[in-house]
Order: structure tokens, then sequence, then C-alpha cells
């Protein structure tokens, strides 16, 4: 049965109050319509409306664009709530302020919302709090649409959008133990127009209580996104994934998910920017915390789709921009972590892209091409993983860098790992350009695997990036690899397949590779330090190759292996320095053309230097202070072409 809205008024003949109580009696589905000469008009409410206890599609007005023009204020009363025989009704068209609590209660399945400005007045920039959350999705609900999946014919995507969830004083949307829900094309946290903060006071989305398998956004690749182009050979699409939702200017996260909330998936959603996703409108929190929920997931694409096809920016917020809290097998393919979606603009997130912590394991950071991350801009570091984390791999992730181009600095490490779970492995990435260090091994790691990636040189195995404005350096500003502190059982190694064959650490502002503190069982082989990819260049790290200071143990340089030789070549000073080192193993190592010494040994006891050649360095070959031939062991060691020889001490 239709029942149409002709007055403005609270109650009586006409009036929504008396459609809705109708509507409620009326068996079956109902549609209530508002006359067109309302548009642009508001309901004031002198008390709750009824609650919505069959199916019904409630139609206000909508403009060609699709804003809302029926306005009701709740006036303190409480808001709409939908129960019961509710299921698959609809909403659509309204303007909804002012509620007691939660501007609209989902407790029955099926309900679509579109269209609709909730704790926003139909000027879509004015704020008017719902008291509670904006929408909430009881447990006894599920299977609803909130937004729209198909883009609308005429209107460009940067312009559509679907509901504006913003001002109110809990959260955007709060999914309590609810299931299959879609979240798609909303403003969560801004104004209609994407550019200016209207933040909810909690986070822009909460998914708690066992929340499982919603999807934020989605996988729809209509519309070309393809902000990388075919890797620099094809004019870049840049335009956000159409099933996307802007999730920005929240008081706490962008996206909250907590308490066992499962298999939910976050695809093509800007949090932390404007509708362009190139400037920061900051969630003062994390842009998206998993905290003790496993099976989650950010994905940006899929294997046989070209890279960041509907993918996630995270930029811009206060916080990191990706935490993961005592979670396991969480999934993170192809997304922006601190540069905007122009892959060329820093939208900085204020602490690191990613933080990995408490007990979480099994973290699938990126993957084979295109399932690569991009963590660069940062202030924090671009990655950091700690506590007793474990099982964490990082593949394909750009860190310090926009996918495949320029540099875009972390304001501290590539990535920082200090987790003492063992298995954490960095396999195929570039972490160049930072301000720190590439990588940064430190605390009481223990159980790490490097192998291969570039560290220090651009994706292109250059040491420097030029393209119409100045020369930028890919140097790391601190070390290439530093490991400290206690770290221990930590492999430098290059003997995964992939599209980078050995670890190559060149050209950073002072160590390849720096050991030092009271690390121990380090394994360096297959690497090349101070060198291109091809062993053809010398891209030398200022201060000189590898560092191995005093009171670390249990230092293995090179292997028996003559396919796995590691090359210290080209670099500032001496290709290693052993100093005061007790019981480092070097052996098949290629120590050549450094600016220093070969190697150079400043005391230390009962290390091992076996099979090494030395050649054509600017001093030494091998360089040996403090009666080094009677504490340590050399056999069988090659000087060739060395400007000064052989020298002992």
């Amino acid at each position: 049965m239709d029942f149409i809205v002709s007055t403005l008024a609270d109650s009586g003949l006409g009036s929504l109050r008396s459609a809705l109580e109708g509507a409620n009696f009326v068996v079956g589905s109902d549609n209530i319509w508002f006359a067109s000469n309302l548009a642009g008009g508001t309901v004031s409410l002198a008390s709750a409306l009824p609650t919505i206890t069959d199916r019904v599609s409630l139609n206000g007005i909508t403009s060609s664009t699709g804003s809302p023009q029926i306005g009701i204020d709740f006036n303190n009363n409480g808001g709409l709530i939908f129960k019961g025989g509710a299921g698959l009704s609809s909403l659509k068209g309204f303007s909804l302020g002012d509620a007691a609590g939660d501007g609209v209660t989902l407790k029955a399945g099926g309900v679509t919302v579109q269209n609709n400005y909730i704790g926003v007045a139909l000027d879509g920039v004015t704020g008017i709090a719902n008291r509670g959350n904006g929408i909430f999705i009881d447990q006894d609900s599920g299977n609803n649409l909130i937004g729209t999946l198909d883009p609308l014919t005429g209107i460009p995507l940067a312009q559509q959008v679907s509901n504006v969830i913003s001002a109110n004083r809990g959260n955007g949307i709060q999914i309590h133990g609810a299931d299959n829900n879609k979240i798609a094309n909303n403003r969560i946290g801004t104004s209609a127009n994407g550019i200016t903060g209207l933040g909810n006071g909690l986070n822009g989305v909460l998914l708690g209580d066992g929340a499982s398998m919603n999807i934020l956004g989605g996988n729809s690749t209509e519309g070309g996104n393809n902000p990388t182009g075919d890797k620099g050979t094809i004019t870049p699409i840049i335009v956000r994934p159409p099933q996307g939702n802007l999730i920005s200017g929240n008081g706490l996260n962008g996206v909250l998910i907590k308490n066992r909330s499962r298999f939910n998936i976050l695809s093509g959603n800007f949090i932390g920017t404007n509708s362009e996703g190139i400037a920061p409108i900051a969630n003062m929190g994390d842009g998206v915390s998993i905290l003790a929920s496993d099976h989650n997931g950010l994905l940006g694409t899929y294997v046989d789709l070209q890279p960041f096809v509907f993918y996630n920016v995270v930029s811009g917020n206060g916080g990191n921009g990706l935490r993961v809290t005592d979670s396991d097998a969480i999934t993170v393919h192809a997304n922006f972590l601190g540069l905007g979606a122009d892959n060329a603009t820093i939208v900085a997130n204020g602490g690191n892209g990613a933080l990995i912590e408490g007990n979480s394991s099994n973290i699938q950071y990126g993957g084979i091409i295109p399932l690569g991350n991009v963590n660069a801009g940062n202030k924090g570091n671009g990655i950091e993983v700690k506590d007793s984390v474990s099982g964490f791999k990082t593949v394909n992730t750009f860190g310090g860098s926009s996918a495949f181009f320029a540099p875009a600095p972390n304001g501290k490490d590539g990535i920082l790992i200090s987790a003492t779970g063992g298995n954490n492995t960095i396999q195929t990435n570039l972490f160049s350009a930072n301000l720190g260090n590439g990588i940064h091994v430190t605390g009481r790691a223990k159980g790490v695997t490097i192998s291969p990636n570039f560290v220090g040189l651009g994706i292109s195995g250059l040491p420097s990036y030029t393209s119409g404005g100045p020369t930028l350096s890919w140097a790391n500003g601190l070390n290439g690899i530093l490991i400290d502190g206690s770290a221990s059982n930590i492999t430098i190694a290059g003997n995964q397949t992939s599209i980078v064959p050995q670890n190559t650490i060149s050209n950073n502002s002072l160590y390849g590779i720096r050991i030092t503190d009271k690390a121990m069982n380090v394994l360096i082989n297959n690497t090349y330090v101070g060198l291109s990819a091809s062993g053809t260049k010398l891209y030398g790290n200022k201060l000189g190759g590898l560092y191995v200071g005093p009171n670390t143990s249990g230092i293995v340089i090179g292997s028996k292996d003559l396919k796995l030789i590691n090359k210290f070549s080209g670099n500032g000073g001496a290709g290693i320095t052993l100093d005061r080192a007790n019981g480092v193993t070097l052996i098949n190592s290629r120590l050549d053309r450094n600016l220093g010494s070969g190697l150079s040994v400043l005391g230390g006891r009962g290390n091992r230097i076996v099979g090494n050649t030395a050649s054509f360095n600017s001093r030494y070959g091998f360089e040996v202070f403090y009666g080094g031939w009677l504490r340590n062991i050399f056999k069988r060691n090659v000087g060739v072409g060395n400007t000064l020889g052989l020298k002992k001490i």
C-alpha cells in the first residue's frame, strides 16, 4: 500500500507519523512517499516516531545528484528503529539528526539505507549530531546494504556519494555482532563534498562482538583504477574505487575491528584523506585498527589484475595507518599507507604506516606482484613489527618509495623489527630513501630472514631518481641494514627465488650493513653490498660495506657454497670492518674496489678468515691491527692489485 506524506507537521493526517502507523498496521510491503512540494523542508518531532515493524520503503526526496531533500529533526527523541518484520525495508532521501541515541537502528535484516545525511543537515556541511551512533546494526540484523554498489550514470565518480554519516557523538556506523553487511560509497566523518572534516566523536566504523563477513567498499573495477599505469608506460588513471567509502576526520580510528570479529574485508576505501585521496583529513587515532580479531583483510587487487585496482588509501591519520594487535591471519594486499591515491603525493600518517604488535601471528603483508603495498611518507617507520609477533611476512613492499616511481621517505626506518616470536620474513622488498635505516632489527628480535631485497637503490637498480626536477637519492639516511640490541638468529641471504636476484644493499649514507651491540648469530650470504644488482656497477655505501662491532657473537659471513658468495665492493670505507669483534667467520667473499681496505680487522680474537679475495682496493687488501695474525685464523686469502698490499701490526 502507498502512503503519501503531505505535511511537515509532527502528527495528524498526511504526517510521517501517521504514514508509519498505517504501514505498520497494514501487513505486507508498503511505500511511503513525500509530496514534491515538501522538498527542502524538515519534520520537527515532538516525540519518537513509531518503531518500524513491517516491511516499508521509506522514501524522502532526493535531488538529481542523489542528495536528500527532506529533514527529520528528532529533537532529542529516539531515532528511527527497524525491528522484527521490517526486514527488506529501505530508507532513502533524508537528513536525520539530533536523536537522543542512535540516528538509525537496524534490528531487522536486509535493510537498504541510501542517499541520507545522518548527523548532517540538508546543506551537507552543518552537523546536527545524533547523541549515539549514526547507524547501529544489531546482532539480530544482517545482510544490510548501507550505501550503493553501482555508480550513478552521468555523475563523475569522484563526486558520487550515497550516505553522509558524520558529526555523530558515537561511531559513524557500529556493527554489533552482525554479519554479511555491505558498506559502500559513503562519506563517514566528512562533509558531503568530502573536503571538510565533520568527524564522528568515536570511530568512523566499528565492527565488534564477533561481527563477521562484512565488506567495507568493494572490488568493482569499473572506472579503470590504475594509479601506477602499467609500471610507468601508460598514463595513470586516478579515481576513487567505485564502491569505496571515504572514512576520515573521526575522533578515534577510521575503522576499528575488535572482539573476535572475523573475515571482514576492506577494499577501495580512502581512510584519513579527502575525497580525492591526496590531502589529509585525519582520523585522530589509527586509520584501521584490528584488535583481537583474526582472519580480516585489507585487499587492493587480485593476482590476475593490475596493481592497486581497488586499493585502500590509509593515509593522513594521526596515529598509524594500520595497527594489528593480538590478531592472527591478517592479509594486507595492495594498499597505500602514507602516500596519496595518485601514487605521488605524501599524505603522512603521524605514526607508522603499519604497526604489527602483541601476539599477532601469520600476517601476510603483500605477496607476489601485484599484491605488494606502498608504505611511504609516514612520520614514523614504514612498518614496525614488535612484541611477540611471529610469522609476519612482507613481500613486495615499497618502503620509502611510491610504487615503481619516486622516493617518498618515511621519517624513521623503512621497516623496524623487534619482535621475539620468530619466523618473521622480509622478502623481495624495496626499502630505500628513508630518513633512518632501510631495515632495522633490534631489541630482543629473533628469527628474522631478510631475503632478497633492494636497500638503498630504486626499483630500477639506480642510486638516484630524476624526472624533470631535482635529482633525489635513493640512499637511506643511516644504514642499509642495522642489527643491534640483542637481536639473534638473523639471516641476510639471497636464497629465495625472486625478481631480485640477491640482497643488494648499496648507496646508503652510513654502512651497508652494521651489526653492533650484543647482536648474535647473524648469517650473511649471497648478498651484494655496494654494487648494482647485476654486480657490474659500483654504488658504494658511504662509510663502508659491513661493520661488525665489539660484543657481537656468532657472525658468519659467506658460505662454503660458491654460488652463495658475498660481494663487498665500491664502498666509501672498508669492504668489511671487524672492530674488536670475536668469533667471526668470513669465508669465500669478494672484497673489491673499496675506497678503504678490503678487510680491516681492528683487534678481536677467534675470527676465522678463509678463502676470501680482496682486489683493487684503495688501501690494503687485508689490514690487520693488534697482532691479529696471532689471534685470528687466516687461510687461503688472496690479495690482487690493492694499492698498499697487505698490512699487519
